[in-house]
């Protein structure tokens, strides 16, 4: 497996996995194309890319701050689901990190979402007792828009101070749409 990082929008991969962030996330859940270019030019954000060969595995989005990389975005190719490359991807993430890693996962009301928690307690997750919004990525009404997150990371828990400066800089730094987010994340 090969991991190649993409810096701006027109890296020769970017396309294919601009396509994949498209097809894996409800629309409120992703970002413009304007609002992507604008965390690329954020220090602490990386999309960081998989490949088997030439082939998309999957990437994973993820923002760097001081104690916590906080995953963003993660999606596996799907031709390619179920053949063990998402734990593959999220291990190698694991193991070279160095500090707790912190995802969201949509509330367990249904099998997708009880299999999705499942997926991330295998992998050593765990699920934290914060009551958490989803911060919509655009002013659209849907059936997410009141949503509630899980919030779950590894290797254990976060304390409520953790917890609320991930909450704030989720607000203020991994949401920016303007060109304030370079100055703000550094």
């Amino acid at each position: 497996m090969q991991i190649i990082r993409i810096s701006d929008i027109h890296h020769p991969r970017f396309g294919e996995v601009w396509h994949l962030y498209q097809n894996s996330f409800p629309l409120c859940e992703q970002r413009t194309l304007d609002h992507q270019i604008t965390a690329f030019k954020a220090d602490r954000f990386h999309l960081d890319v998989y490949l088997d060969g030439e082939t998309l595995v999957g990437f994973i989005g993820y923002w760097d701050f001081d104690d916590y990389l906080y995953i963003e975005h993660y999606a596996i190719n799907s031709d390619l689901r179920g053949g063990g490359w998402g734990s593959r991807i999220l291990e190698a993430l694991q193991k070279t990190a160095g500090k707790t890693i912190i995802l969201e996962i949509d509330e367990v009301v249904d099998e997708i979402s009880t299999r999705r928690l499942r997926f991330y307690q295998r992998l050593g997750f765990v699920v934290n007792p914060y009551i958490h919004p989803l911060h919509r990525y655009r002013d659209i009404e849907t059936e997410h828009q009141n949503a509630r997150l899980v919030i779950m990371t590894y290797p254990g828990t976060i304390d409520p101070q953790t917890y609320e400066r991930f909450n704030r800089d989720l607000g203020e730094i991994v949401m920016k749409r303007d060109e304030q987010l370079q100055t703000n994340t550094k």
